[in-house]
């Protein structure tokens, strides 16, 4: 029998800002190798090195969805396989902001109360679980998230 996805969403680190570092970093690099002031095999470990991240970038993708049986979230290729929240952990899920400089960026994030997956934007969801952890999702649609968690929790009684 077939899962029913209540919601879906997927998400890509799209900040444009971190490209143009990047794109900045090599020219900087074929600069120093122009002028002589790095060797050619330096700046093609260099080249190499930013043409992983770039590529690490390009496919990291946030996706997160809501089953019959909880939220799923998975932040590939950093998880092997989604990350699963029952709806019986939950005390509470609400809307709200996502400030980048208070967990330190986007990507996976850490904090003494909880964790957070954010791939871009300033919105999300923070699920409150009964162990007094937190864990919040990035949302551009933060309200449709909400809105199925609540249908689909309540389809479980």
């Amino acid at each position: 029998m077939e899962t029913k996805v209540h919601f879906r969403e997927n998400q890509k680190l799209g900040h444009s800002w971190v490209w143009g570092l990047l794109g900045l970093r090599a020219v900087a690099d074929l600069v120093a190798l122009a002028r002589g002031k790095r060797s050619a095999r330096e700046t093609v470990g260099r080249l190499l090195a930013l043409g992983g991240v770039a590529l690490l970038l390009r496919v990291a993708t946030l996706r997160t969805e809501v089953r019959e049986d909880g939220i799923y979230v998975e932040f590939a290729p950093f998880h092997r396989s989604f990350r699963r929240i029952p709806f019986s952990d939950l005390a509470d899920v609400q809307e709200t902001g996502y400030g980048p400089l208070r967990y330190g960026g986007w990507g996976i994030r850490w904090s003494p109360d909880g964790i957070a997956y954010t791939a871009s934007g300033r919105s999300g969801v923070r699920f409150e679980q009964a162990d007094g952890k937190s864990t919040f999702v990035g949302s551009d649609r933060p309200d449709e998230l909400v809105a199925a968690v609540q249908e689909a929790s309540s389809q479980m009684v």
